[in-house]
């Protein structure tokens, strides 16, 4: 049944049924009053997610605007008035001023919003939840247009991360197993064993930022879309995806610092090649068609993500 749904999914998509599909069904959520979010994120999970769309469905999904249309200027209203206060504050207290990267500038605005903003902030980024923090800034920032857009964005998709956090851990022995699946004459992951890179690889920074770290900015928001859809597991496969893509350069190095440091920064041209591998692969387990379940509204995540790791 999976073959035949995938042989009609692939003759659709050359036929050119599949866009025209899509486009019907996001154009009619989009029309439904109050919007459907869970269907919003469903659409996200089991679709490619076009760009006309993407900033408006990921501010719905992270609660940067409500479901009921008509609150949205309103909302937004009071959302520009909040950024702006914080940000003048900043300015007054001469933590930030016009040389401040506007990454940077998020990060601090979150955190006095947290209370967690220390007196001395020059050494702000030795911590790894400052860094992500400000990865999801910068991915942002070059997303959208609007910086009181990319603030709420960038704040809803950290706090998503932290509040769900157990989702966001990775799991070595599932990268292991699968990357053994997928590398056919075992050559790269005998010497990813070897260099022992396993123990120096910045994993939980690739996770917990949803690679947004590493990857190009149109690579990470395919990912994001899976991940806001409610899909955690996709970056188990993006990151079998970063070895595989890779796997030339990597077998002539011969240092766990030299792969780190290699993998700090993925290639703009390998950026989508590797993307489009992982959720192939992520597609073939059937995780695409796992219905999503929500943490619970104990947990006030901004969005539901699912559990499904099978």
């Amino acid at each position: 049944m999976a073959d035949e749904r995938n042989f009609r999914s692939y003759y659709y998509e050359k036929v050119g049924f599949r866009a025209v599909e899509e486009k019907k069904s996001i154009e009619l959520l989009l029309k439904e009053k109050p919007l459907d979010v869970e269907k919003l994120r469903q659409y996200c999970l089991r679709f490619p997610v076009s760009a006309r769309y993407r900033i408006y469905l990921w501010k719905l999904v992270l609660g940067v605007i409500p479901a009921n249309q008509e609150s949205h200027d309103f909302v937004m209203k009071n959302r520009t008035e909040q950024y702006n206060t914080i940000r003048r504050a900043l300015e007054i207290m001469r933590k930030i001023d016009k040389e401040t990267p506007d990454n940077i500038v998020f990060l601090k605005m979150f955190l006095i919003e947290e209370g967690r903003l220390p007196l001395n902030d020059n050494k702000i980024m030795l911590k790894s939840s400052h860094r992500i923090f400000a990865c999801f800034a910068e991915a942002m920032l070059a997303m959208v247009e609007s910086p009181v857009d990319a603030y709420w964005m960038s704040k809803n998709f950290y706090r998503m991360t932290t509040y769900c956090s157990h989702l966001f851990v990775p799991d070595i022995d599932k990268i292991k197993q699968l990357l053994s699946k997928e590398d056919g004459d075992q050559k790269l992951i005998k010497h990813l064993d070897m260099v022992n890179v396993w123990n120096h690889l910045p994993l939980k920074e690739w996770f917990g930022s949803c690679f947004c770290s590493v990857l190009p900015e149109a690579s990470f928001e395919r990912v994001g879309d899976k991940v806001l859809g409610g899909s955690t597991v996709i970056l188990t496969y993006v990151t079998v995806a970063l070895f595989m893509t890779l796997k030339r350069p990597l077998l002539s190095m011969t240092s766990a610092k030299e792969m780190c440091d290699y993998l700090a920064q993925v290639p703009e041209d390998s950026g989508d090649i590797l993307v489009s591998k992982g959720i192939d692969i992520w597609e073939k387990h059937g995780h695409h068609l796992t219905k999503s379940e929500s943490p619970g509204p104990q947990n006030r995540s901004p969005i539901s993500i699912s559990t499904s790791n099978k």
